[in-house]
């Protein structure tokens, strides 16, 4: 049997050679088309955004290097710097769909979408786009306001709230710096101190350290849920004045059945605070001192028969 190469067989195999080093080469230099971003812009130039659907809307502003809302309330600058910048180079791959029909199934059309969602840096619009159904973990269609084509982007609705209270800066009532002092002002007064020792003081009263741990906790971890619009119920809950590195505030709680209200001298509006907290803050010299010892019981001898 003949075994050797005939010319035809290696030509054949000189042409595949030649196909697969074509194929390499067009590859390294960019021949293969990858998808276009579908968003590309750069997050550090926005100073506007809006996120929006049938039920509202919240407006963000950047004055500076601060987020903030309309009307001046600070936003939480992290959460907002972390939206842009998953949407910057927010990556659709290919398209997932194409037709009008499909788009208003996944909910990113005008008339039917879960965000609407604009960037602007000065009169620039830098992204308007429509959010709409999630196919999977963490990813959510999305559609150019425009029009054009439905793509699947590393995002998720949660992400992009439509009322101020997702947006606020939730720690904006604390103290700044060391709080060194807090005195209840009213009919339950009383004052700590905080000594050179990092101990808190009552006068003479004896403490108990846990006690007071957590409440001066409450006031340094303090967070607000959110803004409340309605009028204050009177009379006030508890009245503090808390001295800290910028001086002294006043904080004042109101409770309106189970739900607490937070106003500051410091900051205006009235903000929402969760019942277990407002309720940590709401006590009494009393309570934050040792519980007294019970007496031991005692049993009368027995009488003699």
């Amino acid at each position: 049997m003949n075994l050797k190469p005939t010319p035809a067989i290696l030509g054949g195999l000189l042409a595949a050679q030649l196909l697969m080093v074509a194929v390499i080469l067009a590859a390294q230099a960019g021949g293969v088309r990858e998808p276009d971003p579908f968003l590309s812009f750069d997050a550090d130039a926005a100073d506007a955004v809006e996120v929006s659907n049938q039920d509202g809307s919240v407006r963000l502003a950047r004055e500076g290097e601060q987020w903030t809302l309309e009307g001046g309330l600070p936003a939480d600058d992290s959460k907002v710097t972390e939206m842009l910048g998953k949407l910057a180079d927010a990556s659709g791959g290919w398209p997932v769909a194409t037709s009008d029909a499909t788009a208003e199934r996944f909910e990113v059309t005008e008339d039917s979408h879960q965000r609407r969602i604009r960037v602007g840096a000065g009169d620039d619009d830098l992204a308007d786009i429509f959010l709409g159904t999630s196919p999977g973990y963490r990813r959510v269609h999305a559609r150019h306001a425009e029009g054009g084509d439905v793509y699947s982007i590393d995002f998720s609705n949660y992400e992009a709230g439509v009322k101020e209270g997702d947006w606020l800066e939730r720690s904006l009532l604390r103290p700044q710096g060391t709080l060194s002092r807090i005195e209840r002002t009213g009919e339950e007064a009383f004052t700590l101190t905080r000594t050179d020792d990092d101990v808190w003081e009552a006068g003479d009263a004896a403490l108990d350290a846990d006690e007071v741990r957590t409440f001066v906790g409450r006031f340094t971890g303090l967070n607000i849920t959110g803004t409340f619009d309605g009028e204050l119920p009177e009379p006030a809950t508890a009245k503090f004045q808390l001295t800290d590195d910028d001086g002294m505030q006043e904080l004042t709680l109101y409770q309106q059945e189970d739900d607490y209200i937070a106003t500051s001298s410091r900051i205006a509006g009235k903000f929402e605070v969760a019942s277990y907290i407002a309720e940590r803050m709401n006590v009494t010299l009393m309570d934050l001192m040792p519980e007294p010892d019970e007496p031991e019981e005692t049993t009368d001898p027995a009488e003699p028969e």
